[in-house]
């Protein structure tokens, strides 16, 4: 468990509700911060330092350029991939080696000698061991770990490529083996989604993908097996815009193939995918008709009943607004099954393109024939909903379905920004929520892999310096009171005996009821407490006296923690600065103090029927007492020092300011 500094930071203009915790930026004092999980001191410090509570750390050692993530769900361990290492970590018991899988660069087969490396681009279960495959200075070779050593293992043709490639996409279903990596390292630029190990080996044909930019793979089975698909889902170039200037000149695309595909009859279709279909996937604002066209990333959410197993695709706009739209696999296969063949006018052959043969048939060379020259379908794939978008750019999307204490199932989207951030998304009956930015890395980095625990409730979140794991839970980030609790709407957390409390722990210590409300506005005395005052202000905070010289400038700074909500300055309970989300501070300037500029000044948050008083200060005129302490000998003297107490110190105070809104 790791020591850190902690700071607070909020990003201008975006919807996050709680401020994150970062590593980076200007720091308050601790009682003033929305510290997540946290035990630390009270004294407060220019960096004080706390222990998160369930969040640890593996760290690099050099820094590495290239990472692979392996985590078997319900484990505690992640195997990391880099350049002629593989790093395992162990979070619980803190276990932990590495292997060295290094290459002869004598033996070197690249033309480009930064490729003459092994960079590990694979780790996956194969036949109950962890196989790990690399391009090898340019000569791809598997390996299987046994034992903290490594042994070689199956042939790594098609396996791993030859040089860094993130187009590459591998799938692993017992004993077989799907791929998109080239066989071979000069066999041009086309690329095939193949069967590689298993049954017959079948490869796509050259013509039905255009330059593709593969995403994901995956298997849905069906109550009959021979109906099992093959899903995935890539981006390619539109073959409609250079005809049409208003189409994108990129699509996203789901195919299907049949898992149980034997080929064809044909000479030429015996070795091919005879099932290959594709649709394109529309992720559509309908509010502003504005299209994503760009899939970035793709999450599955597996039901008992296939047909209800849900996709949820991330995907880009022109502008890098991002956007998570949500299909059904139910939706996907009706597409597949009933829509006509794009450009096609013609009757069908007797057996569908597309449909899955039993036993061992093969499909028709008729059928084959009209497949292979229209591969797409006209039918598009809409989505059932937009869950959410952004101006944020988002890289990378996990998913995880929450059981909350109201005995509802709600869906948690956790969105990896390209700041090296993760976004916690709550999809609520009103809407979806950006309830939190996490900063899981120690500097800002960039996220190389991120992925999910649904098990055991964590997160898995990897850079260049370190992997880190992070409770999915995160209620302490919601302050210690019911009402930010409460209106926090995270289904992770509830408030129960006084503190913010994970679902998690309290169904298997807990008792009592977990107060949550996530279905509809609470109700104003929910948490039965004095503090819902609906009043402007709460006038019995300690006030903290501060000395100020007439004539001289002040900042009065208040950190804005939740983004629901509004915060107002007020001076003897009269408002004099309202501020909204936009800002990481609320700052209230007094350009020259007089006297009527003394007093009490207080800014209070407003979110809902919740107010607080955030921030209480006092200012006084300083005693002439203090001030004549140090009274210069000479006139002169006293001006300078008159002159310097006046702008000095209100200078630095504007640049403090400034810093405060910049950062």
């Amino acid at each position: 468990m790791s020591q850190l500094p902690i700071f607070l930071w909020v990003e201008k203009n975006q919807s996050v509700r709680y401020a994150s915790l970062l590593h980076n930026s200007p720091v308050e004092c601790l009682q003033n911060l929305p510290l997540w999980n946290l035990q630390c001191g009270v004294e407060c410090s220019p960096f004080p330092v706390c222990i998160f509570v369930g969040e640890k750390r593996f760290r690099f050692d050099p820094r590495e350029d290239h990472i692979v993530l392996y985590h078997e769900q319900g484990a505690p361990s992640v195997f990391v991939g880099t350049v002629g290492r593989l790093h395992y970590y162990n979070f619980e018991d803190s276990t932990n080696f590495t292997v060295l899988i290094e290459t002869n660069r004598a033996l070197s087969k690249c033309k480009k000698q930064e490729n003459a490396k092994n960079y590990l681009t694979l780790l996956e279960k194969y036949e109950d061991r962890l196989l790990v495959c690399g391009t090898n200075a340019c000569s791809p070779t598997c390996w299987n770990l046994v034992d903290r050593k490594v042994e070689r293992g199956i042939s790594a043709q098609g396996l791993a490529p030859f040089a860094p490639d993130q187009n590459g996409l591998v799938l692993i279903d017992g004993k077989e083996i799907y791929s998109t990596i080239p066989k071979h390292q000069y066999n041009g630029r086309t690329l095939r989604f193949r069967r590689i190990r298993g049954s017959a080996v079948l490869f796509t044909s050259v013509t039905v993908m255009n330059n593709p930019k593969f995403v994901k793979a995956a298997i849905i089975k069906q109550e009959e097996a021979y109906n099992d698909k093959i899903y995935y889902f890539f981006r390619e170039e539109n073959p409609d815009w250079p005809k049409n200037a208003a189409a994108p000149r990129n699509v996203s695309r789901v195919a299907q193939l049949c898992k149980g595909d034997k080929g064809g009859t044909g000479s030429l279709s015996a070795a091919k995918w005879t099932t290959f279909l594709k649709a394109t996937l529309l992720c559509v604002d309908s509010d502003t008709d504005r299209h994503f066209n760009q899939l970035q990333d793709v999450f599955i959410v597996e039901s008992a009943k296939w047909s209800e197993t849900r996709i949820y695709g991330l995907f880009l706009n022109e502008w890098e607004y991002s956007a998570v739209c949500v299909y059904s696999v139910g939706d996907i296969n009706k597409v597949f099954q009933t829509s006509p063949l794009k450009d096609y006018h013609k009757k069908l052959p007797p057996v569908r393109p597309g449909q899955c043969l039993e036993g061992e048939q093969r499909t028709p060379q008729e059928t084959f024939t009209v497949a292979d020259s229209y591969p797409e379908v006209a039918r598009r794939v809409k989505q059932e909903d937009i869950l959410y978008h952004s101006k944020h750019r988002y890289q990378q999307i996990g998913v995880h379905r929450a059981l909350a204490a109201d005995g509802g199932t709600y869906s948690i989207l956790y969105l990896a920004t390209d700041r090296g951030t993760v976004h916690k998304v709550a999809v609520l009956p009103t809407g979806a929520n950006n309830v939190l930015e996490i900063q899981p890395f120690l500097s800002p980095a960039a996220i190389r892999t991120m992925t999910l625990d649904s098990e055991r409730k964590q997160l898995f979140v990897a850079s260049g310096s370190e992997v880190v794991q992070l409770p999915m839970a995160m209620c302490g980030a919601y302050e210690h009171s019911c009402e930010s609790c409460i209106l926090a709407r995270d289904p992770d957390c509830g408030w129960i005996n006084g503190k913010c409390t994970s679902v998690y722990d309290h169904d298997q210590h807990g008792k009592g009821t977990l107060l949550q409300a996530l279905t509809h506005n609470p109700v104003t005395n929910i948490c039965s407490s004095p503090s819902h005052s609906t009043a402007k202000g709460d006038d019995s905070q300690h006030c903290e006296n501060m000395p100020v010289a007439p004539g001289a400038r002040y900042y009065l700074n208040c950190s804005i923690k939740s983004h629901h909500a509004t915060y107002t300055w007020l001076h003897d309970n009269q408002a004099v600065a309202h501020c909204g989300s936009g800002h990481r501070h609320c700052i209230h300037f007094i350009e020259s103090m007089t006297d009527e500029l003394y007093g009490t000044y207080s800014c209070v948050s407003q979110e809902d029927w919740f107010n607080q008083t955030l921030v209480a200060e006092c200012l006084t005129k300083p005693s002439k007492v203090r001030m004549q302490l140090k009274e210069p000998r000479n006139t002169m003297a006293k001006d300078r020092a008159t002159q310097t107490y006046l702008s000095l110190w209100p200078g630095l105070l504007h640049m403090a300011a400034v810093i405060l809104l910049t950062h």
